[in-house]
């Protein structure tokens, strides 16, 4: 069992590409790199680059079940630089989405912004976000919003597409080191997209085993099996958000896409090491720069490449 980086395996699906109608220049940051991260506004009166950084962020929901029965509870909304992470509770369960998102323009405007779920075998547009503003009062930063679900049968929560309407969320705050990190620091070399290179445990390269990973199923008592006749992923890439999120996809099996979604956190002041998910595993920042990460955890260590 692989337990570098991650620890509760959640399947679900991602956006393997977009067909986006409009081409989004780099989103604006801060003298640190960083993001900035107290942009406000009505995003129909802003260009995508100003529209990109108004929706930036960690955004929570309560009171979301919109008469259905408490079916499908919508938990939060995450837009990074270039994706999204969606959270629900499906029946109980929680569910979490993750893909690409568009800034749609009309007449140099942002008109709306489209989330997209890759079903299988195309990159579909399952939610559509209008009237979208921003504001902040006493540094707290609020969201308000209209959203039209276009949930597919087959992806295992449509009963969420009851949940139209208006919406108000409040603005998470983001972490400490992202507003107070120099350029230099491993914070802001941390926060981007990473790609698999190499996985040695003892030495020993494991790579291929997790690759395979989607191709694993896992029971309750611990116990795996391997799906018959499954083709491992292709690729893998890991994801540090500034507002302490982390997010591993796998893409290219025949199962489908996996993804896994955990917090983060620094484990000390010097950030030469980090922890994961509910039970604080500590991993080791062996090297760091802007183009290559290598960390290690219980005699596994890790190789990514920055995308």
């Amino acid at each position: 069992m692989k337990n570098l980086l991650y620890l509760c395996a959640i399947v679900l699906f991602t956006a393997c590409g977009s067909d986006d109608p409009v081409a989004v220049d780099p989103i604006v940051e801060t003298t640190n790199g960083i993001t900035t991260l107290d942009a406000t506004g009505t995003v129909s009166e802003q260009t995508a680059v100003e529209a990109k950084k108004i929706i930036y962020g960690k955004w929570n929901f309560s009171n979301t079940s919109r008469g259905v029965a408490n079916t499908c509870t919508f938990s939060y909304l995450e837009f990074n630089d270039e994706d999204y992470i969606m959270g629900f509770v499906v029946d109980g369960n929680s569910q979490t989405i993750y893909g690409s998102y568009v800034l749609n323009e009309d007449s140099g405007t942002v008109s709306s912004v489209d989330l997209n779920f890759y079903a299988g075998t195309s990159n579909l547009t399952i939610a559509t976000l209008t009237d979208v503003v921003v504001t902040e009062t006493n540094d707290n930063f609020s969201a308000v919003f209209n959203v039209e679900w276009s949930i597919p049968e087959n992806a295992g929560f449509d009963s969420c597409n009851n949940l139209a309407g208006e919406y108000t969320a409040a603005k998470e705050e983001p972490m400490d080191e992202s507003t107070t990190a120099d350029a230099d620091s491993n914070h802001v070399k941390l926060i981007k997209t990473w790609s698999l290179v190499s996985v040695f445990e003892e030495g020993e390269d494991r790579t291929d085993e997790w690759y395979n990973d989607p191709c694993i199923i896992e029971y309750d008592d611990d116990t795996e099996e391997q799906i018959e006749n499954c083709t491992p992923a292709t690729s893998m890439t890991l994801t540090f958000s500034t507002y302490g999120s982390y997010t591993f996809v796998w893409t290219g099996s025949s199962s489908g896409t996996k993804v896994e979604t955990e917090p983060w956190s620094w484990n000390d002041t010097n950030q030469t090491g980090f922890n994961i998910g509910s039970e604080n595993q500590l991993v080791r920042i062996v090297s760091l720069t802007d183009t290559e990460a290598v960390f290690s955890s219980e005699g596994t260590e890790v190789t990514f490449s920055a995308n």
